[in-house]
């Protein structure tokens, strides 16, 4: 990664033309556009600029337009804080995650029934599970790790371990999230993400050492990348992290944005590193805590990570850009926000499929008495997916029911001959009669 060129060290022995240059339509422009893309140095360098100026002067014209910044507490190894710009395009993303955060259910007629509510849950929670453990190298298939969680089986290998790790913690969030941050919480999220997996297990619950050595390299090359602050800074830093966390901004003059706010704790802790292993997962963990502690809902259904997943070498430069252009987090918030207006526009596409899916079911209930919503969904799903099967843990699981109740469903199922039931090993099964169902959803 290519660190930007002295800005200061420019405009001290810059031509006084260039502040000239500066005011031309041309330069206004691409300054603008700069600032809209927040674009980092190896971009900004090929942009075509005023003949009358050389690229890093440009540069050094750019930076100046983002002198005025939000401080955080977050402090860098050198001591200096990290600290943020608004851009339109914040603007627009905080108001895009504002508006849906808390009411992309706009209306009585629109909100999910109970079966749609808790079916969103358990795949956004399903969904974020996989998804950050697959960004630290999980390589379980999204296939084999939903119908582990959905069945309820054990996990067979350390990559499925994370996965079902994950899912506990993103379910354990929903009751931290009433508690104030503390050594214990971060411990408890990092020692329950880890468990099982790492292979010295003392290496779960503790905060990292000086002797551990931990460095963050590059998967591919080997080449250090990162190496974090010393035990007692981030120590110190940890504390005040923690302070930051819990502090609620009265005044106005104080007031930071949630978003925002719970994207510097998201940086600050993988900034610090203070896990021998899972910082990353504790890192993207803390963001939803803080988030869903603040009243954004929506979050117990999104899968941010999925998003990041998909984006993996934008999510790295993030945290580069912002080491390297003088601890400007603006990189990483922007791209952070991005990606949750991704997850939230995926998840209203997912909702109103569901939705006209379960108004499908519901046509079908209506005109069948004797088959409920969930009955309906099962044979639906069947109908696309014909080669699959299905037992009471999965349906249990999948629709948020009680044992009885999917025992229940399962076995009326069987009885009016739309599914087989079959028994492998203790496992009872149910498989699909095909014909039976594309009958009846024609």
């Amino acid at each position: 990664m290519e660190k930007p060129p002295n800005w200061k060290q420019i405009l001290d022995k810059s031509r006084a033309n260039i502040f000239e240059v500066m005011q031309s339509e041309k330069m206004r422009s691409l300054i603008a556009h700069a600032q809209e893309k927040y674009a980092y140095w190896d971009t900004f360098k090929h942009y075509t600029f005023p003949t009358e100026i050389k690229s890093e002067e440009a540069w050094a014209l750019l930076k100046l337009s983002r002198l005025q910044k939000e401080p955080t507490p977050a402090k860098s190894k050198d001591g200096s804080y990290f600290g943020f710009s608004f851009t339109k395009s914040l603007y627009r993303r905080l108001n895009f995650i504002d508006v849906h955060g808390a009411g992309f259910i706009k209306t009585l007629a629109a909100r999910p029934s109970p079966m749609q509510k808790d079916q969103l849950i358990i795949s956004g929670l399903s969904e974020e599970a996989i998804a950050s453990s697959q960004i630290e190298g999980a390589s379980t298939s999204r296939k084999v790790a939903k119908e582990m969680i959905y069945s309820g089986r054990k996990p067979r290998t350390r990559d499925e371990q994370m996965i079902i790790n994950n899912y506990q913690v993103m379910q354990r969030l929903d009751d931290l999230k009433e508690l104030d941050l503390s050594e214990e919480i971060l411990l408890e999220i990092q020692r329950r993400i880890t468990k099982d997996t790492l292979d010295d297990p003392r290496d779960s619950g503790r905060f990292r050492k000086n002797e551990d050595d931990i460095v963050v390299s590059d998967g591919l090359t080997g080449e250090i990348v990162f190496t974090p602050p010393t035990e007692k800074e981030m120590r110190a830093q940890l504390a005040a992290l923690i302070a930051y966390a819990n502090k609620f901004e009265s005044a106005e003059n104080d007031f930071i944005h949630p978003v925002i706010k719970a994207t510097v704790l998201h940086f600050w802790l993988s900034y610090l590193h203070p896990f021998p292993d899972g910082n990353g997962r504790t890192a993207r963990a803390l963001f939803y805590w803080y988030l869903m502690k603040r009243g954004y809902w929506l979050f117990q259904y999104l899968s941010v990570s999925r998003v990041i997943k998909a984006s993996r070498k934008r999510y790295d430069e993030a945290f580069l850009h912002t080491e390297l252009d003088d601890n400007d987090l603006t990189y990483f918030i922007l791209y952070i926000t991005d990606a949750t207006c991704t997850a939230i526009e995926q998840l209203l596409d997912y909702y109103d499929k569901k939705v006209r899916e379960i108004d499908q079911y519901k046509k079908v209930a209506k005109f069948h008495i004797d088959l409920n919503e969930r009955q309906v969904s099962l044979l639906a799903y069947f109908r696309r997916h014909p080669d699959e099967i299905t037992d009471m843990k999965t349906h249990k699981a999948k629709h948020g029911v009680v044992y009885e109740t999917a025992r229940r469903d399962l076995m009326q199922l069987e009885a009016k001959g739309f599914l087989a039931k079959i028994q492998r090993g203790n496992r009872m099964v149910f498989l699909p009669n095909l014909q039976r169902i594309r009958k009846l959803l024609k």
